[in-house]
């Protein structure tokens, strides 16, 4: 297959993940603030969580041997130990027992602990028991949830929620992770008009501005807008040549201007005048890859400039900015982070079509579902359509109203009711 006939997603994931330039560079930030960073180290912890046997439960410290060999039912507790406990710990002896707290460190001699709730008794500075008792019982090793020495977290790995617990368990204060890559975000367009400002003119406001900085804050990348440029070919190639000599970006998105006859896709040279995107990447760059059989997102591109700054070029359209940006941006940021893993904003599902979907071969199409849980409590996604005239790239409202979105093949022609789909939810609250 020729270059030119490569128009599939799985062509321009291919051919981007040949440019990705992992980010290097390290900064320490703090553990309260890394959530999402990747870590730019092997973690090694110093100290072991617990750093000393540590009672599970409010109750007696004991030694086991007591109750199953010499038949002890009657200890004299010799010491009350808490939680944040200073004072030295006196070893017990067989026939001694000692009160401990929850998260209190276990005396030496001690093996076991005992609930409180099944004592017999206590008072008079003894406790009385009468049940069997394991060695081990409700007590936590030095290390047995987390070893000293032996490695916790990767090089590459993304911090969760969890594991900002788990550094903070083993004494970090600071940790070292890769800077986020910054993405210059550019958009086309005479027509546009910023968020806020009055609309007149038959202008329209910049949604994909807004919605790019929440995308790439999303994919873990810092967004900087250089603006909107007119449309005109000069214009827009100086904008690029300027972001690229720049070096301040490690990535430029442009929104709009990629195409409105997608002459491309027909294997023919980028003759139409509104193929501006393209037409300058070519003249401040290379153009790697123009025009995508996909719905939406069309006349998707991607090329390198001269001081080598990758640029994807998406349709103006910001229901196709969004599905493109997820497709095909999202994970080329996300492994410019350095991270080990890419991973999907939210969770798949299987769920059975209440109507046909159709689509034409040899194009990838996507659709918005409203997904619903039937009284068999299976799960069924009905297709949203978009208002007429028929083009989901042009409409946001199918996206709003859904809660899940679903691909059908370039393979596949129609879907039919009863079928069974794998929907990508864009919500964990479907229901």
């Amino acid at each position: 297959m020729s270059d030119k006939n490569k128009k599939q997603a799985s062509d321009l994931l291919e051919l981007t993940a040949q440019y990705i330039q992992r980010i290097t560079d390290k900064e320490e930030v703090a553990v309260e603030d890394s959530l999402d960073r990747v870590l730019s180290n092997d973690v090694i912890p110093e100290v072991d969580i617990p750093p000393f046997v540590r009672s599970a439960v409010d109750g007696f410290a004991v030694i086991a041997g007591d109750f199953s060999e010499n038949k002890i039912t009657k200890l004299k507790v010799v010491q009350q130990i808490t939680a944040g406990f200073n004072n030295v710990l006196n070893e017990i002896h067989h026939g001694e027992a000692a009160f401990v707290t929850t998260g209190a460190p276990v005396p030496p001699g001690a093996d076991s602990v005992i609930l409180i709730e099944d004592t017999l008794d206590y008072s008079g500075g003894y406790v009385s028991y009468d049940k069997k008792v394991e060695s081990g019982s409700y007590l936590s090793p030095v290390g047995d949830d987390i070893q000293s020495g032996k490695k916790l977290y990767s090089k590459g790995d993304k911090i969760r929620l969890c594991d900002i617990a788990a550094l903070a368990g083993v004494g970090y204060k600071n940790i070292s992770v890769f800077k986020k890559p910054v993405i210059g975000i550019l958009s086309g367009g005479n027509e546009l008009v910023q968020p806020g400002d009055e609309l007149k003119n038959n202008k329209i406001y910049d949604i994909n501005t807004t919605a790019l900085k929440a995308l790439i804050k999303d994919a873990g990348g810092i967004p900087e807008v250089i603006g909107v440029v007119e449309d005109n070919a000069e214009s827009i190639t100086n904008a690029l040549i300027s972001a690229d000599k720049s070096e301040k970006y490690n990535l430029l998105i442009s929104t709009g201007g990629t195409g409105a006859s997608f002459l491309v896709l027909d294997n023919k040279e980028i003759t139409n005048f509104y193929d501006l995107i393209p037409s300058a990447i070519g003249k401040a760059g290379k153009l790697c890859f123009h025009g995508l059989n996909l719905v939406p997102g069309k006349p998707t591109s991607f090329g390198l400039l001269n001081n080598n700054t990758p640029i994807f070029a998406l349709a103006g359209w910001p229901y196709s900015v969004i599905i493109t940006f997820d497709l095909f941006v999202r994970p080329f940021i996300q492994k410019m982070t350095g991270i080990n893993n890419i991973y999907k904003r939210y969770p798949e599902i299987k769920a059975i079509l209440k109507e046909d979907a159709a689509s034409e071969k040899g194009v990838r199409k996507y659709f918005q579902v409203k997904i619903a849980r039937e009284e068999n409590g299976k799960l069924t996604a009905s297709v949203i359509q978009p208002p007429k005239p028929p083009s989901a790239a042009r409409s946001l409202s199918p996206l709003i109203r859904a809660n899940g979105s679903f691909a059908m093949d370039e393979e596949t022609v129609v879907m039919h009711a009863g079928e069974e789909v794998t929907v990508t939810l864009n919500d964990y609250n479907i229901f």
